[in-house]
């Protein structure tokens, strides 16, 4: 019951991670263009290196420490003020790395200065400790309100291309108050413990064996940004990061299962239940399954009436890159429970670590032939490739600890369902001219034809939500 309330707690923020960008990336879009867009995007992808410094792998550390020792208040308040103080010191170091960096690297400066609020958010940041409590009501209500209070105001200040260090400001403000804000929900779970009590030497070691799959997924996610900008050109960014920024709100609804298991897969697992740990694996996987398929095929039947009403005009031929990366999504539902979810929980996060290296090696060859040519389409088919090769890396590693036939039972069911569902709003889609009457219509059309073959269909978590009803 509590895995299920604190689901609904973190659908309802996925909701608002859902609702929100689709009303501002439609407005940030047309207001700032894919020249500013794309300087945006680049400036993000330097900062996610420091940021990365700041965290150094402690937000899933810290979630899994705490999830191990949540049962006895003096274990957690000594992890707590551990981890905090090895945050506060890297935090320092991320800062000071990114003025010398800065001092040598002398373009689009004032914009990555702005984004360097984001690594003050990083050292106050404590979502990681009630995640590992299980208590994402008070994580929830702060993404809430710091999503709706950057709505706002973005809104009222971001008017011209002219405004993006405003945007940029809005955005790192508003997630180091939020951040900041869920200190004062702390006291009731520690308590203060003495400086000779600390040993944080004991935490280097697996921090940094986590640090490193972090360091993987970031040099990943960012790498194609960095290499557009230096081979093509700042809009083929733009284009780039946009559609990337549909992918990734899917995405935040495949992972969300996987967000509230994992805190009972790391504590089952350190109980030595490991059939437990393997039960929920299966159920987040199918769930994955079941979502991730109609996402991917959806996408790709309504990306030409889907771009030209969410950007507009002057980002025609986002339709193709969408397209191509709509494919990330079946393979990055399944890795993010492979690797981060599973790998992670049963301390063997080397899999995890292994798979984005040759993910990055492949993304960087890939890269060197496809992005002069095909831009932005050439960074997509890369970033696709990339995911592939994570998944099959992480298959893997897990196949000793996990019967993969068993896993996959079912997939052949989604990938039924989601083709006809496919075929049906494709054709339906061509007796409208309007995009978005088109749009609106295939979204529902689909969504009815998708759920009802699933209920002729039947797939095993079928009977699981039924048997919750029931019971």
């Amino acid at each position: 019951m509590r895995i299920l309330k604190n689901y609904l707690y973190n659908l309802t923020n996925q909701l608002v991670n859902i609702v929100i960008p689709v009303v501002t990336i439609p407005y940030i879009s047309r207001v700032l263009g894919p020249e500013m867009l794309g300087i945006n995007a680049y400036a993000n992808s330097i900062i996610s290196y420091f940021v990365l410094i700041a965290n150094l792998g402690i937000s899933i550390y810290g979630n899994r420490t705490i999830a191990y020792a949540r049962d006895s208040l003096e274990a957690r308040s000594e992890v707590f003020w551990e981890i905090i103080f090895i945050k506060l010191i890297m935090a320092s170091l991320a800062f000071v790395s990114l003025f010398l960096f800065l001092k040598v690297y002398g373009e689009y400066t004032e914009y990555i200065y702005m984004y360097s609020i984001l690594i003050f958010a990083t050292a106050v940041d404590i979502s990681w400790f009630f995640a590992g409590l299980e208590d994402f009501r008070k994580i929830v209500i702060r993404n809430i309100f710091v999503k709706i209070f950057s709505f706002l105001l973005i809104f009222l200040l971001v008017k011209s291309g002219d405004d993006l260090l405003f945007y940029i400001l809005i955005i790192s403000l508003s997630n180091f108050l939020g951040n900041f804000a869920l200190w004062g929900s702390l006291k009731a779970h520690i308590k203060k413990i003495r400086i000779k009590q600390m040993h944080i030497s004991l935490h280097f070691y697996p921090i940094l064996i986590l640090f490193l799959p972090q360091v993987a997924s970031s040099v990943f996610m960012t790498l194609n940004k960095i290499l557009l900008a230096n081979i093509s050109n700042i809009s083929e960014v733009g284009f780039f990061d946009n559609s990337d920024k549909i992918i990734r709100i899917l995405l935040t609804i495949l992972v969300s299962i996987g967000t509230v298991i994992f805190p009972r897969l790391a504590n089952s697992y350190k109980k030595g239940d490991i059939e437990t740990v393997k039960n929920f694996l299966k159920i987040s996987f199918d769930i994955s399954s079941f979502l991730s398929f109609p996402f991917a095929i959806g996408l790709i039947v309504v990306s030409s009436s889907f771009s030209s009403v969410f950007f507009g005009d002057s980002f025609g031929g986002i339709e193709l890159v969408i397209s191509i990366l709509a494919l990330e999504l079946i393979f990055m539902g399944w890795s993010s429970n492979l690797g981060n979810q599973f790998l992670v929980a049963i301390n063997e996060s080397k899999g995890l670590t292994i798979s984005l290296i040759f993910a990055i090696i492949v993304v960087f060859l890939s890269s060197l032939f496809l992005l002069p040519i095909y831009g932005a389409k050439g960074a997509a088919i890369t970033s696709v490739l990339g995911e592939l090769i994570i998944l099959l890396v992480q298959l893997y590693f897990v196949r000793k600890h996990l019967s993969l036939v068993e896993i996959f039972s079912d997939t052949y069911k989604f990938i039924i369902a989601s083709l006809v569902m496919g075929i049906v709003i494709y054709y339906f889609g061509e007796l409208f001219n309007d995009g978005l009457i088109k749009l609106f219509f295939q979204v529902i059309i689909g969504f009815g034809v998708y759920m009802s073959l699933l209920f002729l269909l039947k797939p095993r978590f079928y009977y699981l939500v039924l048997s919750k009803f029931r019971g």
